[in-house]
């Protein structure tokens, strides 16, 4: 698995003189705007994904990777593994962007951000980034090795735009009980939504049941999603 990780950086390698930059200057433009600054971290930490595959579809190496002796297996757990770091250092990354610039900020800049609590300063806002970043890769994965990159990543937005648009109808709803996603949560941004989940649900089952049962719930989806793209990229044909 060593060596297929490897491989993922030695195919950014000739990018990254692009890639260093445009991350921060992307990262950093969107500080203007607390739920774009959100969103616009998550979604460059998830680019790291979508580039190995497009590097990847581009040179057909899905055909060289099937005629090595490295099992499918392997390369179908190197690929979770490699997206999930890219994830986890992005989240590192979302909180040393928001709090370097804090630092240099002028008065202008953090009165956009008074009265909220920014995501990169709480832990429920990290564990949102990182949920939300979790849930995506082991969404995505098993749609492209269904149907590699191009039909997969198509298939993956209709389907996660339709997930979306049923998550905020039932938002909006509301529901009953103590812990309600809708009214208390309604209306808020989405990654504040999310947030509010969380936090509700560790104030309904205390921190450390809600902690294990998230922990549970991912790491069930996440075995879900890799047996899912084993089974799929062994039946491929290529």
């Amino acid at each position: 698995m060593g060596h297929l990780l490897a491989k993922d950086l030695r195919l950014v390698a000739p990018y990254l003189w692009l890639i260093v930059p445009a991350h921060v200057l992307f990262c950093v433009q969107a500080f203007l705007v607390p739920e774009l600054d959100f969103w616009m971290n998550l979604a460059v930490a998830l680019a790291w994904t979508a580039a190995i595959a497009l590097v990847e579809w581009q040179s057909d190496t899905d055909r060289l990777l099937a005629s090595l002796p490295a099992a499918r297996t392997t390369i179908v757990e190197a690929r979770y593994a490699s997206s999930l770091a890219a994830v986890a250092i992005g989240a590192l990354l979302y909180v040393v962007y928001g709090h370097a610039v804090m630092a240099v900020a002028t008065d202008r800049l953090t009165a956009r951000w008074s009265g909220t609590t920014p995501a990169w300063t709480s832990a429920d806002g990290v564990a949102a980034f990182l949920l939300l970043g979790y849930v995506l890769v082991v969404a995505f994965l098993p749609f492209y090795f269904r149907f590699g990159f191009p039909r997969g990543a198509t298939l993956f937005s209709v389907s996660a735009a339709v997930a979306i648009a049923v998550a905020t109808a039932l938002t909006r709803l509301g529901g009953r009980g103590e812990f309600a996603a809708g009214p208390a949560h309604a209306g808020l941004a989405p990654s504040e939504t999310v947030r509010g989940w969380l936090s509700s649900l560790s104030a309904w089952l205390g921190p450390e049941l809600a902690s294990l049962s998230v922990l549970a719930a991912a790491a069930a989806l996440g075995v879900l999603s890799v047996r899912l793209s084993i089974q799929f990229y062994k039946g491929r044909d290529l």
